[in-house]
């Protein structure tokens, strides 16, 4: 029963960095990842007094400032166009929000775990994927549950319930989508890649079910879920297709291949009889994947969001001077559209948008050094980030700001059989 409670108390710590939300009994700027940053900046404090120093990883370093200087470029940008929208001058406040926040997971992980690697953190975004989505279904299907939610939880829940939209906890539309894709890519990599995992039938049927869960539910919430699922799905594919050197089959992947078509068999199964005999269910798969079945029943693979995209939101600068340095504007309401390529290169410019783009294939691209077997996801990451952008303009730093959290542990890093020395000393910062 502990256990089970410090499991849960855990995957609550994860969902509000994950999936902010704002409290009823709070002021609305005080968000649920602010309350987790702010218990990561003590628990750094504190780290540092045990240490008698302060750490930062050279991907924290580096990472800082690259967003420094594309803050300090956008700021340029709205102040060259007299148009004073701050929204990504202050980016470096949300790059230092989302580095507290995490490494307030980090902490928050450590007082369990003796060491936190990337297995324990995927299973707790497993866990909180699933969890987010269960949730949803029970607040759109039990009014009890819901008027609890929005008695206690303020995140625009008025605006989704307008639109006919499941919602969980902080957990809606494109964002919850494109951290549903994010978590998508991570549980396929351990379940290709983690031996803890490929040798034991229990972590892969949970993994695969876990895998579904956020799929099915994940797309009902947000449709943008399945552009990690189809990288999710291909990961898999190529892990379990993958011959060894030599072009030899053993048996142990015959097994895993094998339990793999069963638990897949089981999870199709269960998706059609529910399919068939839930009114409910068979509408979240209609709208869900609205895309395939539009596919099966007219030949057209297209929903009614992304013809709205294609059609009427590729809108760029009218000016060559706003190419170079932008007007200032920002968001649907004032330049129509949602595309994350037109915003940017609206908001600062073409350069603006070089730099963000750099800062992310840092983030993403230094991780394969450090991880094992992470070449494949970090480029996949990288995909997800600017395939994010064709329809809304944000995002994946929180797994970004995770990793440089285990990467930070001042701790020998395994890699590939090979012991990655703790940081130098020109990345610590001595106490007086």
């Amino acid at each position: 029963m502990r256990k089970i409670l410090v499991g849960l108390v855990l995957t609550v710590v994860v969902s509000f960095y994950v999936f902010p939300i704002s409290f009823t009994f709070l002021p609305q700027a005080l968000n649920s990842k602010m309350l987790v940053g702010v218990f990561g900046i003590l628990a750094f404090i504190f780290e540092g007094i045990r240490r008698k120093g302060i750490y930062f990883s050279e991907p924290t370093i580096f990472s800082a400032l690259l967003a420094g200087i594309f803050s300090i470029w956008c700021l340029y940008a709205v102040t060259a166009s007299n148009n004073y929208n701050t929204i990504y001058a202050e980016y470096i406040v949300s790059y230092a929000t989302w580095m507290a926040g995490a490494y307030g997971v980090y902490a928050a992980l450590r007082i369990v775990y003796e060491k936190v690697d990337l297995e324990i953190l995927t299973r707790y975004l497993a866990l909180v994927g699933v969890f987010q989505c269960i949730t949803a279904v029970l607040i759109d299907n039990y009014a009890a549950i819901e008027h609890f939610v929005d008695r206690f939880m303020d995140q625009g829940q008025d605006f989704y319930k307008r639109g006919n939209r499941l919602y969980g906890l902080g957990a809606a539309l494109d964002p919850a989508g494109i951290r549903f894709s994010t978590i998508l890519v991570l549980i396929a990599h351990q379940f290709s890649t983690n031996p803890n995992v490929r040798s034991n039938n229990l972590y892969q049927t949970s993994d695969l079910v876990a895998f579904a869960i956020i799929t099915i539910i994940g797309a009902v919430i947000s449709r943008t879920t399945m552009v990690g699922a189809l990288m999710g799905i291909t990961y898999i594919a190529i892990a379990l297709f993958r011959m060894r050197k030599g072009g030899f089959v053993t048996i142990s992947m015959v097994r895993r291949f094998f339990w793999f078509i069963v638990v897949m068999l089981g999870i199709i199964g269960a998706v059609i009889f529910f399919y068939r005999t839930s009114h409910t269910f068979h509408d979240y798969l209609r709208f869900g994947f609205e895309a395939f079945f539009n596919w099966v029943e007219t030949g057209e693979l297209r929903t009614s969001s992304t013809d709205t995209l294609t059609n009427e939101m590729w809108i760029w600068p009218s000016e060559a001077r706003s190419w170079i340095i932008g007007t200032g504007y920002f968001g649907t309401l004032q330049t129509n559209t949602d595309i994350g390529y037109c915003n940017f290169v609206i908001y600062c410019g073409l350069p603006g948008m070089v730099l963000f783009s750099i800062y992310f294939l840092y983030c993403h691209l230094v991780q394969i050094k450090k991880f094992n077997e992470f070449r494949l996801t970090a480029w996949m990451l990288v995909a997800l980030t600017f395939i994010i952008w064709l329809k809304v303009a944000t995002d994946i730093f929180f797994i970004d700001a995770l990793l440089f959290c285990i990467l930070g542990d001042n701790q020998a890093i395994v890699e590939e059989g090979e012991i990655i020395p703790p940081l130098p000393d020109s990345y610590r910062l001595h106490q007086n």
